[in-house]
């Protein structure tokens, strides 16, 4: 589906709506951070990821975060669509996603961070429950000091614009589709009354994300017990658009 001189590609971000876009969006993401990057986190988060039973659950997983959050309108489910424009058009196809949070710790702010109970997915493995609650919350540690930050009294803006996750079919990065989705959310932050936005970078992705406004903070260090810290996990740095004076 490379474009030619006899095609064109039409690119369309738009949020979520059909159930049904869940599993491909899925895929996707197992194509990105599970063969392409063998993502230790990802990888982690969604056991069986390379297996069709896992595949069905990590969709449902997807979607079931979808469903509780919609009514809300504080997390936004996004795909980015591509159709050939050769002979009149061409049925889309999903080749990215993103999930993008308009996070507060003030209620009617915005949505709550997740909780870190881990329990669900590994239900008969205390030890790997106990590993992701530290890796998660060592990641997450800097985003949720920075939601934090924005619940003190003296802070003008309450809420922030977290890119919670971005990826795209390996086949179809490089042609500005990643830009397309982080800029839909720095968009909807500047409607928000031009509120921050933040996010936990890995190496593929922080080139676009410093290219479109964020600023590097730190790398990300992770906290786990000694028995967790011979597994090998990717490089993470935390990113924000707003360094602090």
């Amino acid at each position: 589906m490379a474009p030619t001189s006899a095609s064109r590609e039409h690119i369309a971000i738009e949020p979520i709506t059909n159930p049904e876009d869940f599993y491909p969006v899925f895929e996707i993401c197992a194509k990105a951070f599970g063969e392409q990057t063998a993502d230790g986190i990802w990888t982690s988060m969604n056991p069986g990821w390379n297996t069709p039973e896992g595949k069905i659950q990590g969709a449902a997983r997807m979607e079931a975060r979808w469903r509780v959050t919609k009514d809300a309108q504080n997390t936004h489910f996004l795909k980015a669509s591509v159709s050939s424009t050769r002979g009149g058009g061409g049925r889309p196809v999903i080749v990215g996603v993103a999930i993008w949070v308009h996070g507060s710790l003030i209620p009617g702010h915005g949505d709550a961070p997740d909780s870190l109970d881990f329990g669900d997915l590994y239900p008969n493995d205390e030890r790997m429950s106990r590993f992701l609650t530290q890796l998660i919350g060592s990641m997450q540690m800097r985003r949720r000091q920075v939601l934090q930050e924005k619940a003190e009294p003296q802070s003008a803006q309450k809420s922030v614009m977290i890119l919670d996750l971005c990826a795209l079919d390996p086949y179809f990065q490089r042609r500005g589709i990643a830009t397309k989705l982080v800029e839909w959310g720095l968009e909807e932050a500047r409607r928000l009354g031009d509120i921050e936005a933040i996010t936990e970078a890995s190496r593929m992705g922080r080139s676009v994300y410093k290219r479109l406004g964020f600023q590097e903070v730190e790398e990300i260090q992770y906290e786990v017990d000694e028995e967790f810290r011979d597994r090998s996990l990717p490089s993470n740095v935390f990113l924000r658009t707003r360094l602090p004076l």
